[in-house]
């Protein structure tokens, strides 16, 4: 159990109940990348930057594209299961979400030069062309809590936010929670005060005693596809671009419902459920530069540049909520309660999210007999990204991108492959800090994600087969509700995810 007392962390972690609220968590979302694309890169932890013939070069350091001797056709397939942890006010559950999918899919289309041929090649070897889709972030999770609140409600909170507009309830905004509450008896009006003021239906200062449960399914994925080129001088210098759209397909779907332990002689409410759904779908373009310098046939040395990516964005939102009232429960007035549900009409808002570039710096020991060890270090200034909308100027969210997120981190990607004749053998590990800036927000070291991998493969002169099996472990924490006093309980959840990867590629030439 997290009981928070800490305003900033409620900024930043606005409550995922609270749909229509563009903000850090957005950022956040879209601008974290994780390893990914075939079964050889997830086998060594993502670190190609420098070794390249591979299709992830094309989302890491596109140069290494220049690699490939041959055209191939590439294709993988994904086994996900995400095995969470949550926690809520002391009590602990277990799920799992599973997910297929398919993290690479990709065309490498090998032109040679004139020198292709020369062991001691004067000039251009060869050009490459890409064409890969490649999986970015898989965003699938699923979160079950229950426990027993003694000291708040939900329902309190919607009184909040009915006492804030200082208004007629025929003025609430059809769209928010408070007009919902509302509309099925679960707001009563405070005839003692001479202004427009509201209180739960327990009462105003009621005893609460409440079982609190719900459950958090998130789905979706941010893909990049993209279209590549590459040339290779010498086998010295290499160089690639590749030009590209990152999609977002985001789901969050979630249910809140608090039922009363208090016994039947007090009548009021018995249940109440807040249902609510969002849906993201966006796409943004950005480009890839990078080079690859060979002094010599055992070193590598990789740099590569990302741009921010601008994402046109598009949220489709809906709340529900049903109340549930004890038999003979009446209101402040003597009238008979009526159990009923309320449903926001399906909204549609539309906004930008700028996430940050990224620089790659890569190094790798490579003798052709052996195999190879490999490094990337890639640089992310998280405080560059921001939000913005034709009606909005989101100016509070945009600060506290500022305060909270992280301008200086850095991602670490190693592996290495060992060579025993058609046989390979890898195994990696990466680790990704916070996005926060430390102190921003609780338990900070908690956010970081570390990830271990093994694969192994095999090639053969017309095709290669890949496996790769991938674990890793991240935190985030949700807030269902906050009240005025600052206090508010988050559900945490500790995901450990499992990952197994298969890969082919087969020569097309």
């Amino acid at each position: 159990m997290l009981k928070l007392n800490f305003k900033f962390f409620l900024f930043v972690f606005l409550s995922c109940f609270s749909l229509k609220a563009q903000n850090e968590i957005d950022v956040v979302r879209y601008s974290m990348q994780t390893i990914g694309s075939t079964a050889r890169s997830y086998g060594v932890a993502g670190a190609f930057g420098s070794i390249g013939a591979d299709a992830s070069c094309a989302g890491i350091n596109p140069s290494g594209l220049a690699r490939f001797r041959s055209s191939s056709l590439n294709l993988s397939a994904s086994f996900y299961n995400a095995k969470n942890n949550a926690s809520y006010i002391g009590q602990t559950f277990n799920d799992n979400k599973f997910n297929f999918n398919v993290p690479n899919l990709g065309l490498i289309v090998n032109l040679p030069a004139a020198d292709y041929n020369n062991k001691k090649p004067a000039g251009f070897v060869n050009f490459v062309f890409g064409f890969n889709v490649n999986r970015l972030n898989n965003y699938n999770m699923r979160s079950l809590f229950s426990a027993n609140n003694k000291e708040s409600s939900i329902t309190q909170d919607w009184a909040q936010r009915a006492n804030g507009t200082n208004d007629i309830p025929i003025n609430f905004s059809r769209y928010s929670l408070e007009h919902l509450a509302y509309q099925t008896w679960l707001l009563d009006k405070d005839t003692t005060s001479p202004t427009p003021a509201y209180n739960s239906a327990y009462g105003k200062n009621a005893a609460v005693n409440v079982n609190q449960q719900g459950n958090i399914l998130t789905k979706g994925a941010l893909s990049d596809y993209n279209a590549s080129f590459a040339g290779n001088y010498k086998h010295i210098l290499l160089f690639g671009i590749s030009l590209g759209a990152k999609s977002v397909r985001y789901v969050q779907s979630n249910s809140f419902k608090e039922k009363d332990n208090k016994p039947l002689v007090v009548k009021d409410i018995d249940y109440v459920v807040l249902d609510q759904y969002q849906r993201t779908n966006g796409i943004g373009l950005n480009a890839k530069f990078g080079v690859n310098i060979a002094p010599n046939e055992f070193i590598r040395i990789g740099y590569a540049y990302h741009s921010p990516t601008i994402f046109n964005l598009t949220d489709s939102y809906s709340y529900t909520i049903t109340s549930k009232f004890d038999y003979q429960a009446r209101d402040q007035f003597g009238d008979l309660r009526q159990s009923s549900t309320a449903t926001t009409d399906a909204t549609v808002y539309k906004y930008k999210i700028s996430v940050p570039g990224r620089q790659v710096f890569s190094l790798g020991l490579v003798n052709k007999n052996l195999g190879f060890l490999s490094l990337d270090l890639e640089s992310v200034n998280y405080s560059q990204s921001y939000l913005y909308a034709k009606d909005y100027a989101f100016a509070d969210e945009n600060l506290n991108i500022k305060k909270s997120m992280n301008p200086s981190v850095l991602n670490l990607r190693l592996g290495g492959e060992l060579i025993q004749n058609q046989f390979r053998i890898r195994a990696g590990y990466a680790r990704y800090p916070s996005t926060y800036r430390e102190g921003a927000v609780p338990y900070v070291k908690s956010l970081v994600n570390n990830i271990y991998t093994l694969g192994m493969g095999i090639k053969e002169k017309r095709y290669a087969f890949d496996i790769a099996f991938v674990n890793s472990g991240y935190a985030n924490y949700f807030v269902p509700y906050t009240l005025s006093n600052g206090v508010s309980y988050a559900i945490t959840n500790n995901v450990r995810a499992n990952n197994l990867i298969i890969s082919a590629s087969f020569l097309i030439d």
